[in-house]
């Protein structure tokens, strides 16, 4: 009988899974140079959006306005994008003064840039405006305010690229509204409802 030292056994051994081990590796199909370095990004896929909605504008508790709200967005990483509006109305301003509604022929006008942190769940998002806009009442004389503007909203992703969003935005709060000849504090709110599209 023929005795095999055990450290023959043991290079053997070493050896077979070497030779195993190579023929794996060149099984893989090798990496190329860009998969290699490729750079890992926390960016969102679908940096540009823009959208189309309604805005529903109340000024203090006695007036509205009917508008439509033009937007368009770019997503820097996964939980924050910067986002500009305008949307101008489409109608006369309804005015309540307690005893009868009057119709006056005032536009409304707004555009603001917002810094918009997000946070997704599944196909929902939640989110915050923070921007600086201005917003101008116009009845043959303009009034015009620049100031601090914020909100908070949600949206749907319906399909990879549509998104249905519904938010309020504070557009205005002060006592000075440029040369606007009224005492009290003036509010003005948005309620917005519309569709994104991401590019």
């Amino acid at each position: 009988m023929v005795k095999i030292p055990g450290f023959t056994v043991v290079l053997l051994l070493i050896s077979t899974f070497a030779i195993a081990e190579r023929n794996i590796v060149l099984a893989q199909k090798p990496a190329t140079a860009a998969e290699a370095y490729k750079p890992v990004s926390i960016a969102s896929d679908k940096n540009f959006y823009a959208g189309l909605g309604y805005a529903y504008i109340k000024m203090n508790d006695n007036t509205s306005k009917n508008a439509i709200t033009l937007l368009a967005g770019y997503n820097f990483y996964k939980y924050i994008a910067a986002e500009g509006r305008y949307f101008a109305t489409h109608d006369s301003l309804n005015e309540d003064d307690k005893t009868r509604l009057i119709d006056k022929d005032w536009d409304t006008a707004n555009v603001v840039i917002y810094l918009k942190p997000k946070y997704s769940i599944d196909k929902f998002a939640l989110y915050g405006l923070f921007g600086y806009g201005q917003i101008s009442l116009n009845n043959h004389t303009e009034y015009t305010e620049n100031g601090f503007q914020w909100g908070l909203g949600a949206n749907f992703t319906t399909t990879n690229k549509v998104e249905i969003f519904i938010d309020y935005a504070r557009l205005y709060d002060g006592n000075v509204f440029d040369d606007l000849a009224i005492q009290d504090d003036i509010q003005v709110d948005s309620v917005n409802l519309g569709v994104a599209y991401n590019f």
